[in-house]
């Protein structure tokens, strides 16, 4: 379970719907996590942008770690590229089931190679230990077959979850 205070002022019947996003880079085929470095009081640097988050080890066991401040970024721990188009995504807390996932590219010109995104139920694991869940992801080409995104390419990923453990 996801222990941090979450808006819930939503109205659906499921309990306690999350919303995470996670923004990609794409470095050959590797996938940057990226975080947003928020203005501190007008000043420093990169501010109002984005800029590769921190990586750290995963702590071993549970109990209370806090990953929000020290490794990945606003939900998700990390993001790595298992196969062509496959990716697993970390999160920092544990969930009980996924609800959706969405990807979408943001580049400066040209066609999009991702089109659409599917969860990789083989990958996912909601009760997979330290740091927390795993979801995988498949991106999908315009031809429906699993691809990677062009280098340079930015990846913005939204994954809804339910954080109830009452139906």
């Amino acid at each position: 379970m996801a222990n941090r205070s979450f808006n819930e002022e939503v109205y659906t019947v499921p309990k306690r719907p999350v919303t995470l996003w996670a923004v990609v880079t794409m470095s050959g085929t590797t996938p940057v996590l990226q975080k947003w470095v928020y203005p501190t009081l007008g000043t420093g640097t990169n501010v109002r942008t984005y800029t590769t988050a921190s990586s750290v080890t995963a702590p071993s066991g549970t109990g209370s770690w806090p990953l929000q401040y020290t490794g990945g970024t606003e939900g998700v721990f990390s993001v790595t590229r298992t196969a062509a188009g496959l990716w697993t995504v970390a999160l920092q807390d544990a969930y009980q089931r996924v609800m959706l996932v969405q990807a979408w590219q943001s580049l400066a010109g040209g066609a999009a190679t991702i089109i659409g995104c599917s969860e990789n139920t083989t990958i996912t694991n909601m009760s997979a230990g330290a740091p927390g869940s795993v979801i995988g992801v498949g991106l999908l080409s315009a031809t429906g077959t699993l691809a990677d995104p062009a280098t340079l390419t930015t990846v913005k990923l939204k994954i809804e979850l339910l954080d109830a453990t009452e139906p």
